[in-house]
């Protein structure tokens, strides 16, 4: 859609004032998480020369990070500028988070505007913005040094790319087969975007009936990237998936991801959402069917029903494989996984298309300006009171004591008539929390600078000795990993230890996300560690009664490897080693 000089000028003042308000919410839940650092700790490796590996040979290399795109910016950054992680991924985030708001903008201004509100339609961005930025999530993944935004933006570019470029261009195929790369090396769970863009290219090509040239061949050939990529893997880890998903998966865990979901629902009152989504379903089902039947080819361009006649739309077919796509994502995390560890943020990268398809949605119902300016008002004015009385009541906790597995009352701080709503959120939370689901920012961000607290600097630790092969056992591995570059260390949890993360867990104890795998008895010793933390800030290496030699560690790793090969002798030693 073609903008008028004014527009311009507007949409790029909203940029800069998003820009701005962006900065201070950023600022204002800034934080890194333990986890991140183990991120840090494989690009800091790599900086040693030893790769990507969680400790250097002759251990066995294991990828116990699932976000590999990040750690080869956050290393090429460290490599060009001499900026750490731990100091450039925040900000890194932030760009990240900014292009995803940008992004935004341009879809929003690609809807065929029907005629009661297209010349609102600034006013409607405005407010897409305003609701995006004081949303507490997407403000929470800002930062955290994870590689979130970045997972965001390119997923969001994604479905703007599927949706708003002509299908069967040369520009279409081109931009959906990048993006869909760079989601798969940002995270594993990439792939199902890039089947489904080899999905689409197919349904395209087919029903188009045009013939796939040398410069479609050219379009498509990022997608050799991921082809590249996992023999890589294959070959230097010896596995097709991160060592991070034997870790934490311990079976399909619905329970937890229902919650999971009710909780994000209740949260950011998203019932608002599906209500519209299911009166403008309704409302509109025989105009969907018809549009269905009518499509002769998904490769062209239906035209809108307002506007224009140049102002064209692309077709419903690619419009729900796209939005399929999303749906089986967040239905993987719900059903299957349970949710995460971290607060919401396998949805996070919903926060802006939720807003956008809200927007879309009112377009669609033909409403008269007046209603759709204060529905979207509305949705946005409801999906404040839970996160941020949450925010308010817990941002000032800062122990370790007051924010482990924190458990904030949001009902007792409610009026009466609707506490109810807030109850159904806190029993929803503590259930999770109890279980590592969904763990809050504000408790991140104080584990992490009470890890910082207790160890010594990253200087002091490289001043450490590496003879011998000294070896510590931690149970929140990032901090120390990172501060003790020339120590191995093994993950009590097995996100980065190959045998821990195949060990069969006890079921009889209670499920924690990501903290329900243990060393199997007399794993740990076969490595003697002999690295205390015996004061704050004051790291000892003891002196064994006999050297660990590489011969040992290779023959350690060995016969643990086949031992939890065999799931009945792997059980047989999954008791102990508290």
């Amino acid at each position: 859609m073609k903008l008028q000089n004014n527009e311009k000028l507007l949409c790029v003042i909203l940029l800069f004032t998003a820009a701005i308000l962006l900065y201070f919410g950023w600022r204002l839940f800034w934080f890194l998480t333990d986890d991140a650092y183990i991120s840090f700790r494989y690009v800091s490796n790599s900086i040693l020369g030893h790769g990507y590996v969680w400790n250097p040979p002759p251990f066995r290399p294991v990828e116990g990070y699932s976000n590999f795109l990040w750690i080869v910016l956050l290393d090429i950054i460290w490599r060009i500028s001499d900026i750490s992680p731990p100091e450039s991924s925040n900000y890194l985030s932030l760009i990240f988070s900014f292009l995803t708001l940008v992004v935004g903008l341009i879809m929003m201004l690609r809807i065929n505007w029907n005629r009661k509100i297209r010349k609102y339609r600034i006013l409607f961005v405005a407010l897409l913005l305003v609701g995006v930025i004081t949303n507490r999530t997407f403000l929470a993944w800002t930062s955290s040094g994870l590689e979130t935004a970045m997972f965001t933006f390119f997923t969001t570019l994604w479905v703007c790319c599927c949706i708003f470029i002509s299908p069967l261009s040369t520009l279409w195929i081109f931009t959906i087969a990048a993006t869909s790369t760079l989601i798969y090396l940002t995270r594993p769970d990439g792939l199902l975007f890039a089947a489904t863009t080899l999905l689409m290219l197919l349904l395209a090509f087919l029903k188009g009936k045009r013939t796939f040239g040398i410069r479609h061949l050219i379009a498509t050939s990022p997608l050799l990237l991921i082809v590249v990529h996992l023999v890589w893997r294959v070959n230097f880890y010896g596995v097709w998936l991160p060592n991070t998903y034997y870790a934490k998966h311990t079976g399909i865990w619905p329970e937890s991801g229902v919650r999971y979901a009710l909780s994000f629902i209740l949260e950011y009152a998203l019932w608002f959402w599906l209500a519209l989504l299911s009166f403008v379903s309704l409302l509109k089902l025989p105009v969907i069917l018809k549009m269905f039947s009518g499509a002769r080819r998904i490769g062209g361009w239906i035209p809108a029903k307002h506007g224009k006649s140049s102002e064209r739309k692309s077709d419903p077919l690619i419009i729900s494989i796209t939005c399929s796509t999303l749906i089986i994502h967040a239905l993987y995390y719900t059903f299957i996984v349970g949710g995460d560890h971290f607060e919401y943020r396998v949805y996070s990268h919903l926060i802006l298309l939720i807003f956008v398809s809200f927007v879309w949605l009112l377009n669609t119902a033909d409403f008269k300006a007046i209603t759709s300016i204060l529905l979207l008002v509305a949705f946005i004015i409801f999906s404040y009171p839970i996160p941020w009385t949450h925010w308010w009541l817990s941002h000032r906790l800062e122990t370790r004591d007051e924010t482990f597995c924190m458990r904030i009352t949001v009902s007792e701080h409610w009026p009466s008539p609707v506490r109810w709503y807030a109850k159904i959120f806190d029993d929803l939370q503590f259930w999770l929390i109890e279980h590592f689901v969904c763990m809050r920012h504000q408790e991140h961000k104080i584990c992490h600078l009470w890890q910082t607290s207790r160890f010594p600097s990253r200087a002091e630790g490289m001043s450490l000795p590496s003879d011998n092969y000294p070896v510590s056992v931690q149970y929140g591995v990032g901090v120390p990993a990172w501060v003790l570059p020339k120590i191995n260390i093994i993950d009590f949890w097995g996100l980065n230890d190959y045998v821990i993360a195949r060990n069969p867990y006890r079921q009889e104890q209670i499920r924690r996300m990501a903290h329900s795998r243990e060393p199997p008895a007399g794993y740990v010793g076969c490595f003697m560690p002999n690295v205390r933390l015996v004061a704050p800030k004051k790291i000892v290496i003891l002196k064994r009664r006999r050297p660990l030699t590489a011969e040992d560690i290779v023959e350690c790793e060995k016969e643990w490897a086949e031992k939890v090969k065999r799931p009945r002798d792997a059980f047989m030693v999954s008791f102990g080693n508290k």
